[in-house]
């Protein structure tokens, strides 16, 4: 029978505090069934907050999973944390053993950063492991000999599809394992479960999942993973319309998560040609999105076309959306995550404003900061 946690906490926003997610996530722990997990301390962060692993479930099949690698890629995490609360969780585990590692960079967490407190990007370290965060992976999947990874990822708002209006709002990737990007046994069951990703979440959505380019570089950890033989997917939590609490996104994630365990374990001759081809009709990710777009912006020179991206930071450990601009006229973007045309809005006072510091600003159009 499950323990009941001591509390009822809050669910954890886009960001949050590492304080706050040790809270969470041993409240999770402590809710989990004494006999089907395994807790570890694995060592520490450059500012010395502490790294945790989970282990689930005893079957053969064993998947390892890392997120928030990136500090400022917070979705799969707080999918996990929902994921260790979900009714069917073992029922999902049945012949697996899940080793979770759920904050890799606890400090880029902290300050809401791509990058560890050294600088460096940790999905840039794989081979040369210049870092303790990149070391305890390292020695994570060297313990563990996983038989899948899964790298857990959040992107930015400007990613689209090529060709398309949806915006890409999950994308996977299985990495090559090699600089001729071949199709080996490792990749091809990648693929084989991206697939059936596809199938399953694909009927929840009304946007799109799109296939991350495939260029192999080994300091990448799923490129490293992959090209010692262990199959890797790459998770790509995307945005769409004003999901920027990426609230919607996170219930895909752990739709997607719940697909491969569902799959992965499955002793299914694959058909390469039939997997090959079902893969590569997903289509590629393109950054043709911003997330205001606005048309006919009367200026000196005439009408412009202004692209907005909210800029994020951290402020009083709240998550503030800055609006600044991005680009002007440039061809490339094509739509916006908000589409606004000045020739036609009737709410439109004239009173839009980029500031010296290139943030944006209007209140007939509702252009400001925000926070979530």
């Amino acid at each position: 029978m499950m323990n009941e946690p001591i509390a009822t906490l809050e669910p954890l926003s886009r960001y949050f505090t590492y304080t706050a997610f040790e809270e969470h996530f041993m409240a999770a722990v402590k809710a989990l069934p004494p006999d089907q997990y395994a807790f570890s301390f694995l060592g520490s962060s450059v500012d010395n907050q502490s790294i945790y692993g989970l282990r689930l479930g005893h079957g053969a099949f064993k998947i390892l999973a890392w997120s928030q690698m990136h500090g400022n890629e917070s979705t799969s995490t707080r999918a996990i944390i929902d994921l260790l609360h979900s009714k069917d969780l073992f029922q999902a585990l049945k012949n697996i053993s899940l080793y979770i590692i759920p904050v890799l960079n606890p400090d880029g967490l902290s300050s809401w950063s791509r990058f560890n407190s050294n600088g460096i990007d940790l999905n840039r370290d794989a081979v040369n492991l210049s870092q303790p965060e990149s070391v305890i992976l390292k020695e994570v999947i060297d313990f563990y000999e996983p038989d899948l990874a899964l790298n857990l990822h959040g992107q930015r708002t400007f990613y689209g599809i090529a060709g398309s209006v949806l915006p890409a709002q999950l994308s996977f990737l299985t990495p090559a394992a090699d600089v001729s990007k071949g199709v080996n046994a490792s990749r091809l069951k990648s693929m084989a479960l991206i697939n059936n990703i596809v199938k399953t979440v694909k009927p929840q959505m009304q946007t799109a999942i799109a296939r991350y380019d495939d260029s192999f570089n080994v300091n990448c950890w799923g490129d490293y993973c992959q090209s010692v033989g262990i199959p890797t997917l790459l998770f790509e939590a995307g945005h769409a319309g004003d999901d920027y609490a990426r609230d919607e996104v996170k219930t895909l994630i752990i739709s997607s998560l719940k697909s491969v365990f569902t799959n992965c374990s499955k002793d299914e001759e694959i058909e390469e040609e039939v997997t090959l081809n079902q893969y590569l009709e997903i289509p590629e990710i393109a950054r043709n999105y911003c997330d205001i777009l606005i048309r006919n912006a009367p200026s000196v020179k005439g009408n412009r076309d202004l692209a907005i991206m909210y800029h994020e930071q951290i402020e009083d450990s709240q998550l503030h959306f800055i609006p600044m601009l991005f680009a002007v006229n440039d061809s490339t973007i094509i739509y916006g995550h908000r589409m606004i045309d000045l020739k036609t809005d009737l709410h439109y006072s004239n009173d839009l404003e980029v500031h010296e510091n290139m943030t944006v600003t209007s209140a007939s159009l509702k252009i400001g900061a925000f926070i979530k």
